[in-house]
């Protein structure tokens, strides 16, 4: 199925995603559509439910641009779910992870200018305790290094996340999951579970690379004991994705996965805070249309 090749596009923009990378690239996006023969009618967001509610009010079948980041795009992704509009995803954040591992481009005016080539896609969406996303669903020592960094009283400049990494670390004792996929259920002693559909984060980690967003299916990647360094060859690993292959990581696929915890954690999607645990996520098989390359890796 290809995309519409005219008439009216909704170009939804993230001020805020990517330290205003959004807006850097908001008019030659525009410029771009208007070449493709669309109309773009700008909407610059003030929040997350805003994209949602614009996509969601958006005509089946025409083209919604979303330029913002991942959690942007899977707010987006909520509303189109529910309108049947098209997803064209613009890279306006700083990992964009979700559009790196469909195979689209990281220049925003370059991807409107490839829409020929591209087709339209039936994608899964995970929700988390009902809400959406589209990449990585997670919880452990990454998101609460996260906070702690955030949270810092004092201005660390640049060492703010070295100090969030570090009082995560020496407060992560004794922390243990417990998950249910499919209704089998398990404790992992350890330090993250990641729950992914498209598979990809912080910046270019593939930590469920065998995730595809075709299948009905979430992969559930859990990280047990390990020391401080195991942990950082892990991440490490994780650029290639090459992390399965370790001993005290647990992989297993299901369509609904609970997660609870022995000490209050949060949860994330797409990097946006959700709430605490314990949290239900499930997938919405073919939930979402989205422009993407003919041969986008994703796919089964």
């Amino acid at each position: 199925m290809k995309a519409p090749t005219s008439g009216p596009a909704l170009l939804l923009v993230n001020p805020a995603s990517g330290r205003g990378r959004g807006l850097k690239h908001l008019e030659q996006t525009a410029a771009a559509l208007h070449a493709a023969g669309y109309t773009p009618v700008v909407h610059i967001t003030e929040s997350l439910q805003e994209a949602t509610d614009r996509a969601r009010g958006a005509a089946a079948g025409t083209l919604v641009a979303v330029l913002g980041g991942d959690g942007f795009l899977g707010a987006a992704a909520a509303g189109a779910r529910d309108s049947g509009a098209v997803l064209l995803p613009l890279a306006g954040g700083r990992g964009n992870d979700t559009i790196r591992r469909l195979g689209l481009d990281l220049d925003p005016a370059k991807t409107v200018r490839k829409l020929p080539r591209l087709v339209v896609r039936e994608l899964d969406l995970g929700l988390v305790n009902g809400r959406a996303y589209l990449g990585v669903a997670n919880v452990g020592f990454d998101g609460l290094a996260n906070e702690y960094g955030n949270s810092a009283r004092i201005n660390l400049g640049p060492f703010v996340y070295l100090y969030g990494g570090l009082k995560a670390f020496l407060e992560w004792r004794n922390v243990t999951f417990t998950l249910t996929v499919d209704g089998a259920q398990s404790t992992v002693p350890g330090w993250f579970v990641a729950v992914g559909n498209v598979g990809q984060y912080g910046g270019g980690l593939h930590i469920c690379p065998q995730a595809r967003v075709d299948d009905g299916l979430l992969d559930v990647v859990a990280l047990g004991r390990a020391t401080i360094l195991g942990v950082a060859l892990t991440f490490l690993r994780s650029y290639r994705g090459t992390h399965l292959r370790q001993r005290n990581i647990t992989f297993s696929r299901g369509s609904e996965i609970t997660i609870s915890a022995s000490k209050p954690l949060n949860i994330y999607a797409d990097g946006e805070n959700v709430g605490p645990l314990p949290a239900t996520i499930s997938i919405a098989p073919a939930a979402v249309k989205v422009l993407v390359p003919a041969d986008s890796p994703v796919f089964g």
